[in-house]
């Protein structure tokens, strides 16, 4: 060993030194750069994972949310084709009160132009047999020559009436 110390010219005292040296470096190495790199490292691999566990967080809530919002459309899908229906249910029974209620007011309008009428022709045949009593009355007073009694000329005026009815 001793030749082996003089063929590589090796100083026990200086390797020690060395060693000791080497140590030393090591040291202020792993305290002042290693150790707080580490931390940063462990720190950057937990934010990392905290980041990848709130993705999938984020992601799941996406999910949801859409099918969320694919629900309430199909709901309101729904509600609309109710008010749609509702809507139309209540414009055909509006239609068909206005339509009954029109008809009802035509049928009054008729019953009372058709009363009207009616009155009217009761007047008309009324005033034409007072008409037709008082020309009968002079024509036979003139065919007569003479006036005649009430009496006689009522019952001629209703005989002539009763024959023009027929």
């Amino acid at each position: 060993m001793d030749e082996l110390v003089k063929t590589f010219h090796i100083d026990w005292k200086l390797l020690i030194a060395q060693i000791i040296n080497f140590g030393i470096v090591l040291g202020v190495l792993w305290y002042f750069a290693l150790k707080p790199l580490m931390k940063i490292m462990n720190k950057r691999n937990e934010d990392i994972e905290q980041s990848l566990k709130n993705a999938e967080e984020i992601e799941k809530r996406l999910k949801a949310a859409g099918e969320s919002k694919e629900q309430m459309i199909l709901e309101a899908k729904k509600e609309s084709q109710v008010i749609m229906e509702n809507a139309n249910k209540e414009s055909e029974q509006l239609k068909n009160s206005k339509i009954a209620e029109t008809r009802s007011e035509i049928e009054n309008i008729a019953a009372k132009t058709k009363a009207s009428l009616l009155a009217d022709k009761e007047k008309m045949i009324t005033d034409a047999r007072k008409e037709v009593g008082g020309l009968i009355i002079e024509a036979s007073s003139k065919i007569i020559g003479r006036n005649i009694d009430s009496e006689t000329n009522r019952k001629m005026v209703e005989e002539t009436v009763k024959k023009i009815k027929e």
